[in-house]
């Protein structure tokens, strides 16, 4: 059987890559400890593919996978290669603890298991009841489960999309109050198994293009010269400001692939901030609101604005041009990058936040994603930036009216904080102080800043 399985893996893998291409975005946040031992990864069911596409997104270790008794049943040949491959059997019929206990027994010699916790096939676009053999198996080896979920788009020409969510520790629920039996702690881990993977269905639909069967494609403003500049700062960006990407949440990860078109906010300190966002989401055709005031006055700026698709406001009033220009960029699934603070901010503390992205998440039905940027911005000093969990205001009942557009303003201004926070405990403790000694400096020197900008503006308006 060694040698059958593994012929059927080297003939098989090559193709299965070329005709089965899949996509693996991890939306856990890192962690100190990484779990390297057997666990059980919990997917759920689309075709009959699913056991390929699972082999092909977990590589390495060797997985068995729990089938049920009527596969068995269709000839021989399909029995022999399901017995080569690793397969338990399940059947559904008794319901006995045999698959169970070989589950276990697989685990505790080093090996993972795969399990479609569903038990078939989905009818209906939607997760079914979840069984609770992935439950038990879990309290019973102590091995943590993986939910995944995956879109089913299986074939040539198509790409899978598997989200792996963050680790679902048994401990969790044997330490519970109110859990005293084996069954009752089935029950509550299959729930929260469950529901965490419809968050991540739910997150899947909502943020890419590909769930309505739409490919990305290259926007207008992302030419040859947008993807030259861009592609070129990246490994600099990566060189000299030694960049580090964290997440604080359990979606954060994943909102760096969001093709529908979002709104990320951040603090703002220096005028680099927007291209290190661009690096942070490289993998979309980002865009920028920028002050049309700075660019008139550094033509070299603003022609590099221009050139990465900013959006120019016009600070001195509403500007209505801008904002409707934000929203149908939004709503052709274009992501842009707004500080709302409105200007340059050196000290700890948040400024009162502008109403722009809370007015255009709420007008487009778009998520905002906070991000902390925690620099220097000296080279060769480190640079972290926090991505955060997308806030959809429209999901928390706010609607388009002023005390939604504050009830907005205080959500993004907590989750930064919280990013904030993140930040400065991952960071050590003499980067924290040298950053905080860096950014006073930067403040005392605003004024002069202020003054020689104020003076470029009057000379030309005199000019005129």
């Amino acid at each position: 059987m060694f040698i059958i399985r593994w012929l059927l893996i080297l003939n098989s893998i090559i193709p299965a890559l070329i005709l089965f291409p899949v996509k693996k975005i991890y939306l856990r946040k890192e962690k100190k400890t990484k779990y390297k031992g057997p666990k059980i990864i919990a997917m759920n069911h689309t075709a009959f593919l699913d056991y390929v596409e699972a082999l092909l997104a977990f590589p390495g270790r060797r997985k068995y996978v729990l089938v049920g008794a009527q596969f068995y049943a269709y000839n021989p040949f399909l029995t022999f290669l399901l017995k080569a491959m690793g397969v338990i059997r399940v059947d559904e019929v008794t319901g006995n603890m045999d698959a169970v206990n070989k589950a276990v027994e697989v685990l505790n010699k080093g090996h993972d298991i795969l399990i479609f916790p569903e038990g078939h096939i989905e009818t209906e676009g939607k997760l079914m009841e979840y069984k609770q053999a992935a439950a038990l198996i879990s309290l019973s080896s102590g091995c943590p489960i993986v939910p995944v979920f995956h879109n089913g788009r299986i074939g040539p020409g198509k790409r899978d999309l598997v989200f792996v969510g963050s680790l679902m520790y048994p401990d969790t629920y044997i330490c519970r109050e109110g859990l005293d039996t084996l069954q009752e702690r089935a029950e509550a881990f299959t729930k929260e198994l469950q529901e965490r993977t419809e968050v991540y269905r739910q997150f899947y639909l909502r943020n890419f293009m590909i769930a309505d069967g739409e490919k990305l494609k290259r926007p207008k403003y992302a030419g040859f010269l947008y993807n030259f500049m861009k592609y070129t700062a990246l490994p600099g960006i990566k060189l000299l400001m030694r960049t580090k990407i964290t997440y604080g949440g359990d979606l954060a990860r994943g909102t760096r692939y969001m093709d529908k078109g979002m709104v990320i906010v951040a603090n703002h300190s220096w005028w680099i901030d927007s291209a290190l966002l661009y690096y942070v989401f490289r993998r979309v055709y980002c865009r920028s609101l920028a002050a049309k005031d700075v660019a008139e006055v550094n033509k070299s700026w603003g022609f590099f604005e221009k050139a990465m698709g900013c959006v120019l406001l016009d600070r001195t009033g509403f500007d209505w041009n801008s904002l409707k220009t934000m929203i149908e960029g939004l709503k052709n699934h274009e992501p842009f990058i707004i500080f709302p603070e409105g200007h340059m901010n050196y000290d700890d503390e948040l400024i009162e936040f502008q109403k722009g992205p809370a007015m255009l998440s709420l007008y487009t039905k778009r998520p905002v994603v906070p991000v902390y940027i925690h620099t220097s911005y000296k080279m060769f000093k480190p640079t972290r930036f926090v991505v955060g969990d997308p806030l959809e205001f429209d999901k928390a009942g706010l609607v388009t009216d002023n005390e939604s557009y504050e009830k907005a303003n205080e959500m993004m201004r907590e989750a930064i904080y919280n990013l904030k926070r993140q930040a400065i405990s991952e960071t050590k403790p003499e980067m924290n102080s040298y950053i905080r000694k860096i950014r006073a400096r930067m403040k005392a020197n605003l004024a002069e800043i202020s003054k020689e900008i104020e003076e470029a503006r009057n000379a030309k308006a005199g000019g005129k």
